[in-house]
């Protein structure tokens, strides 16, 4: 979907929570949503605003060629593994790694590649495992998640390369 579309898909969907938002509890409701929702805006915007930032200046600094070698087309399994790796030591939230992914994928890197860093990043992040994880859950349950988690980043960018190609 193109950046318009996804736009006016958003706008769709802002317009339809609102109807739903009238109609189950009027237009205080709704005015109450479109509130939380503003200063939800205000309170993230500069972090976003220097996140896309800090995607444009990485964008500058990673030589394509590398990203093109390690993740791309024909990096196969290397590039998944690569994918995976730096998902795992990536240390940020959304604002960060889904710009940096954006980043990978416009400098060349494929589809297995980045959807192996996401999903690495998504379950495996040492930092949530070190600060959030051990500290909240213990040790035990960390280790267990952490073990089962371990294959599903390179199994979803094996399994996105068997879609990809066909």
């Amino acid at each position: 979907m193109s950046l318009d579309g996804q736009f006016w898909f958003m706008v769709a969907l802002l317009a339809v929570l609102l109807g739903v938002a009238v109609l189950r509890g009027g237009a205080e409701v709704a005015r109450e949503g479109l509130s939380g929702g503003g200063a939800l805006l205000l309170r993230y915007l500069p972090v976003i605003a220097v996140s896309f930032l800090a995607a444009g200046i990485a964008q500058a600094l990673i030589p394509t060629a590398w990203v093109e070698s390690a993740l791309g087309r024909e990096s196969g399994l290397r590039g998944i593994l690569i994918g995976t790796v730096a998902g795992v030591v990536t240390p940020a939230g959304p604002f960060v790694s889904m710009p940096i992914a954006a980043v990978l994928l416009k400098a060349g890197a494929a589809l297995p590649a980045v959807v192996a860093f996401i999903t690495a990043w998504s379950l495996l992040a040492l930092h949530r495992l070190v600060a959030f994880e051990i500290p909240i859950l213990g040790g035990k349950f960390a280790a267990i998640r952490y073990g089962v988690s371990l294959l599903l980043p390179i199994l979803a960018g094996l399994l996105t390369r068997a879609l990809v190609r066909g």
